[in-house]
């Protein structure tokens, strides 16, 4: 029993302290809020009075400055010049709400407010102890983007801009540089402050690749912030159309590859006849070369690829007839030249060998020997245009270099 009696008397306890939470003067207000020169900021305010169980229908709101100058109130007359038309109660007192807004913000508007209720037939009260202090900055927030490090060409993507502001009646307008389908965001946040979400959804191709993607936020009185990201895009390689064969006179052929990440690059085809080859990496261009003389195929092959896909093209190797010529020409000249080699040698193995005949008959006469040819004697012969006082017509054709 004494048990029970304790247990009521706390609950009683309870409930005498909620209910004087909840029938008192007090109010929810931000301790700071912060807006943009030339657009507007919103105050959050919740208020809360001892009705004791009443309904009233007079209440009378009034923001107030640091020095008690009215900023608003119901009675437009009441509120001083420097505010008039520029304030706005987003509330419902009956409901408790004390919202303010302040619209054309101003530099000049930076300081403390307080809000203060007059309810007829019941009392007045000030809030002092839950002041409110206004900044005013002139530049805006730069908005952010947010969208994946890596995205895939001819996929769906999505990327988001996001801009904080504090004018939830007249937000930042926010464009893209890419078109796609838009969504928007708005949410609130704490102490005044609202966040707004652009969704862009496209779909990104190789040209995208490395280009920016710029999201603006223009706010009301014109003031702008711009943010931007590069896109990465991973792309299939496509075989440019520059890639060809030449024959000038060396018969070159080049291949050019554009990929995200860079292609493997090989040549296909009987490739006995190239001399050399090289790959160039430039930037997403991979740039291979083969290089040769006679001997080529009629057409290669050039196959790309990396891990989004892969291409091959086969490319005609045109035929030079000034290499042809040159090597036919030439190899006549080199059969031209061993003959006439051959020639010279013979005539001079004669002559030498006539000459040393000649030398021995003028060292010795008397021992001159003769053989007649095709056994006639008495004969003179010519031979080889030449001829001598060998009344034996000696043959001098058969006669060798030494």
């Amino acid at each position: 029993m004494v048990v029970f009696a304790s247990c009521l008397f706390a609950f009683v306890l309870c409930l005498r302290a909620s209910s004087a939470g909840v029938d008192s003067w007090n109010a929810e207000i931000p301790k700071s809020v912060v807006g943009l020169s030339g657009s507007c900021v919103v105050i959050p305010c919740k208020f809360n009075y001892p009705s004791n169980g009443k309904i009233h229908d007079e209440i009378t709101g009034i923001w107030y400055t640091d020095k008690y100058g009215i900023i608003y109130h119901n009675e437009t007359s009441e509120i001083i010049s420097k505010f008039k038309d520029r304030t706005t109660l987003l509330g419902d007192l009956h409901h408790k709400n004390c919202t303010l807004q302040i619209n054309s913000l101003r530099r000049s508007d930076g300081g403390s407010y307080m809000f203060r209720i007059e309810i007829k037939d019941l009392d007045k009260f000030t809030f002092l102890k839950n002041k409110v202090s206004i900044t005013v900055k002139d530049s805006p927030e730069q908005p952010t983007i947010s969208v994946k490090e890596e995205v895939m060409s001819q996929r769906l993507m999505t990327a988001n801009c996001i801009v904080s502001h504090s004018c939830p009646s007249d937000p930042p307008q926010l464009t893209w540089s890419h078109e796609g389908m838009l969504k928007s965001h708005p949410q609130p946040k704490k102490h005044g402050q609202w966040r707004l979400t652009s969704s862009l959804t496209f779909t990104p191709s190789r040209e995208d690749h490395n280009k920016p993607l710029n999201c603006s936020a223009e706010f009301s009185g014109g003031r702008k912030g711009t943010s931007s990201k590069t896109l990465k895009v991973k792309y299939p390689p496509e075989i440019k159309n520059e890639s060809s064969c030449k024959s000038e006179p060396l018969t070159v052929c080049v291949c050019i590859v554009d990929s995200n990440p860079p292609s493997e690059v090989k040549w296909l085809g009987p490739l006995t006849a190239f001399a050399s080859s090289s790959v160039e990496q430039n930037g997403f261009l991979t740039i291979f070369t083969l290089q040769g003389w006679l001997g080529f195929p009629d057409a290669v092959h050039c196959s790309a690829n990396n891990s989004e896909g892969n291409s091959v093209i086969t490319i005609q190797v045109p035929h030079n007839g000034m290499i042809i010529y040159i090597a036919v020409a030439t190899a006549a000249a080199l059969v031209t030249l061993v003959v006439i080699s051959v020639c010279v040698a013979k005539r001079h193995c004669r002559r030498r060998a006539l000459e040393q005949h000649l030398m021995d008959l003028k060292a010795d006469p008397n021992e001159m020997k003769t053989t007649p040819k095709s056994g006639l004697e008495g004969k003179e012969e010519k031979s080889n245009g030449i001829y001598t006082n060998n009344q034996d017509n000696v043959d001098y054709e058969n006669w060798e270099c030494d």
